[in-house]
Parts: structure tokens; C-alpha cells; sequence
């Protein structure tokens, strides 16, 4: 692939998005940031190959069977992939941290070598989805929300108010007014979030398995704790001030609950987040005006049950005794910088640090499609 068409497809790609974005067709431009995702795959694949096998060739390193021009075609490869996805790239990052360096094949080396003199030392694919399908797990929030893994500043539209052409009941040959909306730009050009732990040189001697797994639980533990946080303060923020309601008492009542669904407006499909705790100590025993239970369970995987048509999923990230409802979809986080792994070494102190990095920011793109309820005490 050239660069030029690179370069022309991707911006033409974004282009596409951005203008689905602006008119509020969320799923569709979600499917032209995954086609810019696959675009910039094969692209830094084709380079990183050519490079790495052409920087090798010249130092006659290339193992056995893979010398010959016909190798710079990824089709005439002969399956050896050496990109983010592969295992000798796999094997070669854990290397890396480990501080193996002198240990990589030859395979290994072509993975590596490029890809950390271009870029910052990407995740293998199988890491960077283990560790997005446990933060989706771990915070339920995350696996709702629309997430584009663009790698770059996105600007969206929030819609916030009908200002004129409401629908409603004209005369015979009569028009309705024109629609007048009003909208606000917002840049989602990222937060940073970052974790990092410390490896003494005894520990470090662990194998690779045993790192990928405790970097892999410890990064999605608290990237993702942070990253919730931020998603549930960033819709605190953007909701309409009359969707968030402070409660009469410290426990809800089924009034209130009722109230709080009947604000949302230009919903699809509506979810409750709350802690555990909230869940069983005031919902599930919640009776309706007749005596009668309104919390379902559930078979859902993820979900809780249901209550007055919300599906209740537990969120920690939301505060204690506090209930979240509203459409996940209309909250868009885009990522700046996907997840990444960094690692440095203290000689003074005989440590290894691996430092996690995220950079990504959202935004709730329609102010009344969330609502909080908030008991009395804890404020707004």
C-alpha cells in the first residue's frame, strides 16, 4: 500500500465518520472508525514487515527460508507474521520487559525492532483484548458506552435542546415550523490515565505468562477503575441540571424512581447503574403503589434484572446509594492513545517499572438522556 492512497483513504475514512457524527448516526460512523482501525493495521503491518525484513536482509539475519524479494508481498510471507498480532511479536515484547533482549530469535527481532523505533511499544493484540474485555467486565459502563479507538482528537456534536419545530397538531395543509436545534461542539481530544508498578530484579525472573497475566490484571484494574470514574463524572456534568435529583430520604422511593425514568427523553435502550450494595439494600424488596415487587431478575449476562424496563447493571464507579439511568449509547469516549505498556529500570533501587498509559476523553451527546438520583445527604 503507498502512503499517498494510505493517507487519501484514511482521511477520506474520517471525513465519513465525522460527518455521520455530526448528524447523530452513531452506529454508522462506528463502523468507519473500525474500518480506519483495519486501514491503519494493514498499513503499519506492510511497513513494519518491509522494514524489518529489509533492515535484517541487510545484515544477513533473516532466518532460514524467509530471504528472497518476493517476501516484501505480505501474501508471499510464507505465514511468518511479524506484526502486533503475531506471537514472535508477542514473545519479543515480554522479552523486552523481562529485560531479555539477547534472548529474541531472529523472528522475534524483526517483530520488535521497528515497530519500538517508530512508535511507542504497541501491545500485542491478544494483551490489549484481554485487557479491554476485563474492563468492560470489571465496570459495565465501559462495555456500553460507543467507544471509537480513533488515535487522534475527534469533535463531536451534543444536541441540547428543541428550541422550535416540536412536533405537534396543525391544521389541513398547514406546515409545522421549521426545526431549530441547538447543538455544541465538543473536542474529545483525551485524558491521561496511567498505572504503574513496581518489579524487583528477583521478581522480575518470573516467566512470561506470569507477567503478561499480573500486568494484564493490574493494568485493566486500574485503568479501567479510572476510566469509569471519568465516564460517570462526565455525564454528571453534561446531564440537564433538572435530570439530576437529590432524594427526600436517604432510601428511594418507588415515586422517585418512577419520576427519574420519566425524565429521560430520545432514549433507546435504557440502563440503571449502581453499586451492589444500593441494588439489594433499597430495589430488590421495592414494591409498586399496589404491594407489588418491581424488581425481575434477570438471565442476562451482565445484567442484574430489570426495573420498570431499565436493566439494572452493577457499576461501582457510580456512588454509593446513587442510581444512574439513562442510554449508554449516547455517551461517546474516544480514545486518543489506546493502552499501552512502558518500562524503565532503577539500578539504584533494583526495580523494574511497568507504567500502563491511556489517553481518551467522552462526552454525553444529548443532556437528557441520562438522569441521576442522588440520596439526601450526599449532595447533588
Amino acid at each position: 500500500m503507498k502512503l499517498s492512497d494510505y493517507r487519501n483513504n484514511r482521511k477520506a475514512l474520517l471525513d465519513a465518520a465525522q460527518k455521520l457524527i455530526d448528524d447523530g448516526k452513531l452506529q454508522e460512523a462506528e463502523a468507519k472508525t473500525k474500518e480506519v482501525e483495519a486501514l491503519d493495521a494493514q498499513f503499519d503491518k506492510e511497513k513494519k514487515m518491509r522494514d524489518a525484513l529489509n533492515a535484517l536482509g541487510d545484515h544477513g539475519q533473516l532466518p532460514e527460508g524467509m530471504h528472497g524479494e518476493g517476501l516484501l508481498n505480505l501474501e508471499n510471507a510464507e505465514g511468518k507474521d511479524i506484526g502486533a498480532g503475531s506471537k514472535a511479536y508477542h514473545d519479543a515484547f515480554f522479552k523486552h520487559l523481562l529485560g531479555k533482549d539477547d534472548e529474541m530469535t531472529a523472528l522475534e527481532n524483526a517483530a520488535f525492532t521497528h515497530t519500538t523505533t517508530t512508535t511507542a511499544a504497541v501491545l500485542p493484540t491478544t494483551m490489549l483484548n484481554q485487557i479491554w474485555d476485563l474492563v468492560s467486565g470489571q465496570h459495565s459502563i465501559l462495555g456500553d458506552i460507543t467507544i471509537y479507538r480513533t488515535g487522534t482528537i475527534l469533535e463531536i456534536v451534543k444536541h441540547t435542546a428543541v428550541t422550535a419545530g416540536k412536533a405537534k397538531k396543525v391544521n389541513e395543509n398547514a406546515a409545522n415550523d421549521d426545526e431549530n436545534n441547538t447543538f455544541v461542539k465538543v473536542t474529545l481530544s483525551g485524558n491521561d490515565f496511567s498505572k504503574h508498578v513496581n518489579i524487583s530484579y528477583a521478581e522480575a525472573k518470573m516467566s512470561m505468562d506470569a507477567l503478561e497475566s499480573y500486568l494484564v490484571n493490574e493494568i485493566s484494574t486500574s485503568l479501567g477503575e479510572a476510566m469509569a470514574t471519568d465516564v460517570v463524572a462526565s455525564i454528571g456534568t453534561g446531564m440537564a441540571a433538572a435530570n439530576k435529583v437529590t432524594g427526600a430520604a436517604a432510601t428511594v422511593t418507588f415515586a422517585e424512581l418512577a419520576g427519574l425514568l420519566g425524565k429521560l427523553k430520545r432514549v433507546g435502550s435504557c440502563v440503571a447503574y449502581m453499586q451492589r450494595g444500593t441494588l439489594y439494600n433499597q430495589l430488590v424488596s421495592m414494591v409498586d403503589t399496589a404491594g407489588r415487587p418491581i424488581f425481575q431478575p434477570s438471565a442476562q449476562v451482565g445484567a442484574e434484572g430489570s426495573l420498570l424496563g431499565a436493566t439494572i447493571k452493577i457499576e461501582d464507579a457510580v456512588a454509593d446509594g446513587v442510581i444512574l439511568v439513562g442510554d449508554p449509547k449516547k455517551y461517546v469516549f474516544n480514545m486518543v492513545q489506546d493502552i499501552m505498556v512502558e518500562t524503565d529500570k532503577d539500578i539504584k533501587n533494583h526495580v523494574y517499572t511497568y507504567a500502563g498509559y491511556a489517553r481518551g476523553s467522552g462526552s454525553l451527546i444529548d443532556d437528557l438522556a441520562f438522569a441521576q438520583w442522588t440520596p439526601k445527604g450526599i449532595g447533588g
